[in-house]
């Protein structure tokens, strides 16, 4: 910046006043949009659970017999999986691991673990009635009866 003239070092000094200004504009945007989906989020897990609710009380829906407050994890997690997406999807129908996943969340499950949706990957891998379409490409289907 030594060889810069008074003149663009002027200039360059104008548009670094703006450009900060519109970072912390940025930043702050950020920050009220966050907070938007943490919201957001919390709104779609109560709603969910009512609808959960009420279609169990309807007899639309079979009951898991499970408390939404409890993780998954193992085998009960692998079981569970498996029935969601049977009501969900259906067997023979294909399905990437994150839509899966978010099949539970949708419903008010949880699942265990450090990295939740690594635990789920792992456990669904392991699931008997469940294979990998393609390897390496998310996608797994329940094998038909």
């Amino acid at each position: 910046m030594a060889h810069l003239s008074e003149h663009v070092q002027d200039a360059v000094a104008r548009e670094r006043e703006l450009v900060a200004a519109r970072l912390e504009d940025l930043r702050a945007q950020s920050v009220r949009l966050h907070q938007l989906v943490d919201k957001l989020d919390a709104d779609v897990q109560e709603t969910a659970r009512l609808l959960r609710q009420m279609e169990a009380m309807l007899g639309l829906a079979p009951q898991l017999s499970l408390d939404a407050h409890d993780a998954l994890r193992g085998q009960r997690l692998r079981e569970v999986a498996l029935e969601i997406l049977r009501q969900k999807k259906g067997d023979g129908s294909v399905v990437h691991y994150k839509e899966w996943y978010e099949l539970l969340l949708e419903v008010g499950l949880r699942v265990a673990g450090k990295d939740p949706l690594a635990t789920f990957l792992t456990q669904i891998a392991r699931a008997p009635g469940v294979e990998s379409v393609r390897p390496r490409s998310g996608l797994y289907r329940l094998r038909t009866a």
